[in-house]
């Protein structure tokens, strides 16, 4: 009983002949049968996993996340950035830019009160002598728009007497 190199192996198989191209499909076919077989046994394993009760593995929680001091200062943190979101509607930095405009108005305001105090008499008599010019063209323009049968009437009016 010695040790064969493949002599044994050459007379249990029968020689290769040009049935060599059709062998090479029919493996290419076992292959392909296979390929799908284990498909639809792993797709009957899943659906039979899904189905069991079996308890699936989740992932570890963090110790720190996990406490329970943890939890209630976050839930402490979201509840009054809701609340105070809701309330005003705007974050902090709009907030603040709010702020900012308001201060900047306030500021206007007071230096246009400290010019008009500090304007000479002379300047505060041309500023009343505009104002009652301003008020009159505004009157008299409020007549002019008043019924255009008016207006005309008036015409007429001037064009007799004229005529006469």
């Amino acid at each position: 009983m010695g040790v064969t190199h493949g002599k044994k192996r050459d007379l249990q198989h029968p020689p290769e002949t040009h049935l060599n191209v059709s062998v090479m499909q029919m493996h290419k076919l076992e292959q392909q049968n296979r390929y799908w077989e284990l498909q639809a046994s792993l797709s009957q394993l899943q659906s039979e996993e899904e189905n069991s009760n079996l308890i699936r593995p989740q992932k570890p929680l963090n110790p720190l996340t996990a406490s329970k001091s943890h939890q209630e200062l976050h839930k402490e943190l979201r509840m009054t950035h809701k609340s105070r979101v809701h309330q005003e509607g705007k974050t902090e930095l709009q907030r603040a830019l709010e702020k900012r405009r308001w201060e900047q108005r306030v500021k206007a305001s007071r230096d246009q009160e400290e010019a008009k105090r500090s304007r000479s008499p002379f300047h505060q008599e041309l500023l009343k002598r505009q104002q009652r010019l301003e008020k009159f063209e505004r009157d008299k323009g409020q007549q002019r728009e008043g019924p255009e049968f008016l207006r005309v009437k008036e015409r007429l009016r001037r064009t007799a007497v004229l005529d006469a």
